[in-house]
């Protein structure tokens, strides 16, 4: 069941939703707009995040210090502003701007949460992933929405997070998504 929940954890991780998300982006508006989507907001962090272990400076992937964790959502979110930036100078969609809004709006979020509670990342990001991806292709990302109690259930299982910390992270993904959503009238 370990294995299970590792890799749940892994294939959930923001990188990897960020892939998704713009992949699907890529495959309904732009596919160079996906490809720079896929390098900024998951490629570019995830590379960066290895880097860091393969240098000793972090001891796992998914650190339990909330100063840790406060330092790599900070170059998450640098990572995510520099790529909404690049997607602005290229003219994306306003569907794909606010998508990539969600990513540095969420991560800046949980990044304050963070500096006084532990709140499940991992579950923020399926939150977002799964209102961004019902948002952007539509009824076919209903599926999606099932990775979330994946990944409830696996960070459960790995003691990584309590029951409130994970229900808190999808709330803040899925809420603040929709919320940018209905602010430009893209709901």
């Amino acid at each position: 069941m370990r294995k299970a929940a590792l890799f749940l954890s892994h294939l959930l991780n923001p990188s990897m939703i960020a892939l998704l998300v713009f992949g699907a982006l890529g495959w309904r508006e732009d596919w160079f707009v996906g490809v720079v989507g896929v390098a900024a907001f998951a490629v570019l962090p995830g590379l960066l995040l290895l880097l860091l272990v393969r240098l000793r400076r972090l001891d796992q992937i998914y650190p339990d210090d909330r100063g840790v964790r406060g330092a790599l959502l900070l170059q998450g979110a640098l990572c995510y502003a520099l790529g909404w930036g690049v997607l602005y100078g290229l003219g994306a969609s306003l569907l794909v701007l606010v998508s990539a809004a969600t990513f540095v709006v969420n991560t800046l979020s949980i990044w304050v949460i963070n500096r006084h509670w532990k709140i499940s990342i991992h579950a923020a990001g399926v939150g977002g992933a799964s209102c961004i991806l019902l948002v952007s292709v539509g009824e076919v990302a209903w599926p999606f929405v099932l990775s979330l109690p994946a990944i409830a259930w696996a960070r459960r299982y790995l003691r990584a997070h309590t029951p409130v910390q994970i229900g808190a992270g999808a709330a803040l993904g899925a809420g603040s998504s929709a919320v940018l959503y209905a602010a430009f009238d893209l709901l």
